[in-house]
């Protein structure tokens, strides 16, 4: 009966929390009432979310604890739900420092709720953060999760300075969904609710802004943090493999069968299908595709070959390719460099062992794109599956959009620019 009573008393607690926060920040209303607050006794979680991010789940007995002691345990829920508004636990998973992605997005969200005057600079550790923060500004823009994770590695930071609930769920694997969404995962399902949420606060904010307004000064610097918003996470594998196109290869599939047989066995042995292995799989294949290098002084050395070794492994490894295929490597600054086609896997291996960059002045992306225009009108390529630009994202782009699929691969930390509506981007780790 005890435990009922608490679980009720953190249950009131938090309802009025978030009504407080209802009327303080009207605007994340959508966001407030979306993340659903569940009481876990047993979990070993004191605050957090759960593994597909749709949950505030806390510890009651700890909450009211808290709560007596006069802790401020709605700025907590506060913290969590902007967590899941800026999409941190939906990147978490393609993120290799996985500490310093947590800290990055403690750092984030601190930032955001001093902006929302929901912490106080009192203690010795609130100066400390705050100066930190002022620090990171000064190079930065605005504190983004994704700029902060590329700069932070230069920071010595405690790393529980900035640290409020629990994200050890947040890279845990999850289970497919059950309801009749296709196999997909929940925590995919998740995060385009979310995404849904940050857009309409977006728009919303942008339609009322007043800039003479005090409100209306918090509402630009909200609205422009999230439209920073990195919103398509993905690891570069699972990226790669929407170039190629399903082509059917003479080969056994194991996971296929012949239906003819199936049936037929039902009806000669009445309980006893017939299995026979289709001999023809359908594989995704990539034969013709480019990859063009910015060799601008912008990109280290040790960024581009990481970046090369990368595409290759992924490319060769993950993929189905023929055994006789065009891949060209442009190396560019403001004019194409050096041009290499490479047809095998030795070919790409002899290359990468020697590789060496011709360039390094300014960047313009529109030379690789003539190139290939002349590559295709020659005939050299009659399928090209894609290209793929590794930049810091500073450079000129063409006005008129290419026919095949455009990725620009950029390292976490690179500068926000604003790409054509053409272009498709994926952040790699440098």
């Amino acid at each position: 009966m005890e435990r009922e009573r608490v679980i009720e008393y953190a249950e009131k607690i938090i309802d009025l929390g978030r009504e407080e926060l209802a009327g303080a920040y009207p605007f994340l209303v959508p966001a407030i009432y979306a993340l659903k607050p569940l009481a876990r006794p047993d979990s070993g979680v004191s605050y957090g979310l759960s593994k597909d991010a749709d949950t505030f789940i806390y510890d009651p007995s700890r909450l009211v604890e808290d709560f007596a002691e006069g802790k401020d345990t709605t700025a907590i829920f506060l913290h969590s739900m902007l967590h899941c508004l800026f999409l941190h636990p939906f990147a978490a998973a393609f993120h290799k420092d996985h500490e310093l992605w947590n800290q990055s997005c403690d750092i984030c969200i601190w930032d955001i709720m001093l902006c929302l005057r929901r912490y106080r600079s009192e203690s010795e550790a609130d100066i400390q953060r705050t100066s930190i923060t002022h620090k990171l500004k000064r190079s930065l823009p605005f504190l983004n999760a994704e700029w902060i994770y590329g700069n932070l590695r230069k920071e010595n930071i405690p790393a529980d300075l900035f640290g409020v609930d629990d994200h050890s769920l947040w890279c845990l694997k999850d289970k497919r969904s059950s309801k009749g969404d296709r196999g997909i995962p929940s925590k995919e399902l998740t995060r385009k609710k979310w995404e849904g949420i940050a857009d309409e606060i977006e728009l919303s904010l942008k339609r009322s802004l007043r800039p003479s307004d005090e409100r209306g000064d918090l509402a630009g610097y909200f609205s422009e943090i999230l439209s920073g918003i990195e919103r398509r996470h993905t690891d570069y594998d699972y990226f790669l493999k929407h170039f190629g196109i399903y082509c059917e290869t003479p080969r056994l599939d194991p996971e296929c069968f012949d239906y003819l047989l199936y049936t037929y066995g039902l009806e000669l042995y009445g309980d006893m299908p017939l299995i026979e292995p289709l001999e023809y799989s359908e594989r995704r294949s990539v034969r013709e595709f480019a990859v063009a290098i910015d060799t601008s002084l912008s990109c280290s050395m040790e960024l581009i070959r990481h970046f090369l070794e990368k595409t290759y492994d992924i490319l060769f490894a993950s993929l189905d390719i023929g055994d006789r295929k065009k891949l060209v490597i442009f190396q560019c600054d403001c004019e194409i460099q050096k041009e290499t086609v490479i047809s095998d896997r030795e070919e790409l291996k002899k290359y990468m062992s020697k590789i060496s960059i011709h360039g390094r002045g300014g960047t313009d992306f529109r030379p690789v794109f003539r190139r290939i225009g002349e590559l295709e009108n020659e005939k050299f390529f009659t399928g090209l599956r894609g290209l793929l630009y590794f930049t810091d994202g500073d450079g000129i782009f063409p006005d008129i959009p290419p026919k095949y699929k455009t990725a620009f691969v950029m390292p976490y930390g690179a500068a926000t620019v604003n790409l054509p509506p053409w272009a498709m981007k994926v952040m790699v780790e440098a």
